[in-house]
């Protein structure tokens, strides 16, 4: 005999996608709205996923889409770089640590690279630590040796040319990624595969710890 497929078959496999339907909506329930918000947030990165990588972010379903959100980052952080390094070179009285930042500024739009140390193509502690050796200064070539070699300070104390770490962990050791802070909430970056040098904000991805640089980083 021929199968209903309109009548009591159809029925059933309504009634079967209800119940699921009815089940995954009382396990959000139970869950609460925070498992919603959990599972929203970009996965934060880790020491296991290679030597001084930096922020994973959410991409966009379109290929598009993902590309014309990065080229209006690059543009904006472009925008606040030039910004920033018209700020640096046109101050009268230059401090120590200037010229590291107008030699980073000048890196923004190079692309990442994975133990990357330039010209033109960078990981984040190459980018820090060539950019320090334009103000004199000598640091360590991995991030978590760069905050060893830096002055603790407390996030209220950040002023313009500290750096600032994210650790998985809260210690030096964990320490993955570095940037040099800016003012204003605002830090630079060579933060990851398939991006380049830019300008980011806390808003974007907040650093754990923080340093001072000074002339006797290196020891």
């Amino acid at each position: 005999m021929p199968e209903d497929i309109s009548g009591e078959g159809a029925r059933r496999r309504r009634g079967a996608m209800r119940a699921a339907l009815l089940a995954a909506l009382g396990a959000a329930a139970i869950a609460g709205p925070g498992a919603v918000a959990r599972a929203a947030e970009p996965p934060r990165p880790g020491p296991g996923q290679g030597a001084d990588t930096a922020t994973l972010e959410p991409k966009p379903d379109d290929p598009e889409l993902a590309a014309q959100e990065l080229a209006g980052r690059e543009a904006a952080g472009q925008d606040l770089a030039d910004q920033n390094l018209a700020e640096a070179e046109g101050a009268g009285a230059v401090p120590a640590l200037e010229p590291a930042l107008v030699f980073a500024l000048r890196q923004v739009g190079d692309p990442y690279a994975l133990g990357g140390v330039g010209p033109h193509r960078w990981d984040c502690s190459g980018l820090v630590q060539r950019a320090y050796a334009r103000a004199g200064v000598r640091l360590p070539r991995l991030a978590a040796d760069q905050y060893r070699a830096t002055r603790r300070i407390p996030r209220g104390d950040l002023r313009r040319g500290d750096l600032v770490f994210w650790s998985s962990d809260g210690r030096a050791s964990g320490v993955h990624h570095v940037a040099i802070y800016l003012g204003g909430g605002r830090y630079l970056e060579a933060a990851r595969p398939g991006t380049r040098v830019r300008i980011s904000t806390f808003a974007d991805y907040n650093p754990h710890m923080y340093g001072r640089v000074t002339r006797t980083a290196a020891r």
